[in-house]
């Protein structure tokens, strides 16, 4: 058996066109996984014991059901909240388009989400809590701790970490086929069910895949290349009080509170 080379060339536009789809499923997704995260970061972190608990069992529910499943409980759930819906705020709801790419978005982002939250909670007790000390020392309230030392170094520490699962959900957008949703993995199977060049379709498609995860893997490298100056080093004072991100008022209070101490 040989491989049909034209059909190949042939489906690679039509690939390319199924391409925004595919990335704007990742970009919601992230979104989604990200708040999802953020909040159950927080309830696990504050220690409070019952809220605590019930997050920690949530997440480990959800990391251990397939993804699949997931999705498939969406796929029939959400169609029926958004019937509950009609006539809600102005909203109508349409039975012949129901809302399978909000389903997507959202099996996919709580089950990444559970996930990022490890790497949330893990990258905010990475920061030397000396720093938060140091930060109520200088009279900083607690929001001005969390925008100014905690937030920044948070975001450097956790971007190799979100990078693999961004990867990770870009490729993993290819269940959403199951449900309908024309992303790239989809098109591929409709454009191959022409001719059953499926063997074909499915190269064309493992090809896209692979140049979008290396072009989002740079970029991530690079965006961390830019961000890694503002990591804090040991040796140097200043940083360990996250000293750029302060504000004026805030770095004054520092400049007084280190001349007194010298």
């Amino acid at each position: 058996m040989t491989l049909d080379y034209e059909f190949m060339g042939q489906d690679i536009p039509v690939l390319l066109r199924a391409l925004p789809a595919t990335i704007t499923l990742t970009l919601w997704s992230m979104l989604v996984a990200l708040l999802f995260a953020v909040a159950c970061g927080a309830f696990i972190l504050v220690r409070i014991p019952v809220l605590k608990q019930l997050v920690i069992v949530i997440n480990t529910f959800i990391k251990g059901v397939p993804l699949v499943i997931q999705l498939l409980f969406c796929y029939y759930a959400v169609p029926i909240v958004a019937k509950g819906l009609d006539g809600f705020l102005g909203y109508h709801f349409d039975p012949r388009n129901p809302p399978y790419f909000p389903a997507a978005v959202l099996a996919l982002g709580l089950n990444f989400g559970a996930y990022i939250t490890d790497v949330v909670v893990s990258s905010v007790r990475a920061i030397d809590h000396g720093q938060i000390e140091a930060g109520k020392a200088c009279g900083m309230r607690r929001r001005e701790i969390i925008w100014h030392i905690l937030l920044p170094q948070v975001v450097v520490v956790s971007i190799p970490d979100m990078g693999n699962y961004f990867i990770w959900l870009l490729k993993g957008t290819s269940v959403a086929s199951l449900v309908g949703v024309a992303e790239l993995l989809g098109t591929a199977k409709i454009s191959a069910s022409q001719n059953y060049d499926f063997l074909e379709a499915y190269l064309v498609a493992a090809l896209l895949y692979w140049v979008v995860c290396v072009v989002a893997e740079w970029l991530l490298n690079l965006l961390y290349a830019r961000l890694g100056k503002f990591n804090i080093k040991e040796d140097d004072a200043m940083q360990q009080f996250s000293f750029f991100f302060l504000s004026n008022q805030a770095k004054s209070k520092l400049r007084r509170k280190v001349s007194v101490i010298a």
